[in-house]
């Protein structure tokens, strides 16, 4: 008979090995993913920075419909919107260049090169 208590109290130490073994896991697991949670909310935090500040300098350079069009931006996931504003921004610039006027056309252009140069900025901070 002691032999069998023996291994009734072998077994019983197993098992309490094993649940504070899943309990150790579990904690660790719940560990991990608030950890997840908060470096989520600092990514987005820095985004929403990066979004605000670009916005702060559109101001300055950029037509009041592309600067809703970027505040917009908060809304939308992902940054395709982002990359096709930043392409025909690109390509009405180039029609400009070549419709250039130089003695009344500079400024403008020098904004719209600013735009891209912002806008191309906050795009590769989102991406």
């Amino acid at each position: 008979m002691p032999q069998d208590d023996s291994g009734l109290d072998e077994l019983l130490a197993l098992s309490r090995k094993f649940t504070k073994q899943k309990e150790d896991s579990e904690k660790q697991e719940r560990q991990r993913a608030e950890q997840g949670k908060k470096v989520r909310g600092v990514l987005q935090g820095l985004q929403e920075l990066n979004l605000s500040m670009a916005l702060t300098q559109l101001k300055a350079v950029a037509s009041p419909e592309l600067i809703q069009r970027v505040t917009l931006l908060r809304t939308r996931p992902g940054t395709e919107d982002l990359r096709k504003l930043i392409s025909k921004l690109v390509d009405d610039t180039e029609k400009q260049v070549n419709n250039l006027n130089p003695k009344t056309d500079t400024v403008q252009l020098a904004n719209s090169l600013r735009t891209i140069s912002i806008l191309l900025d906050l795009y590769f901070s989102l991406h």
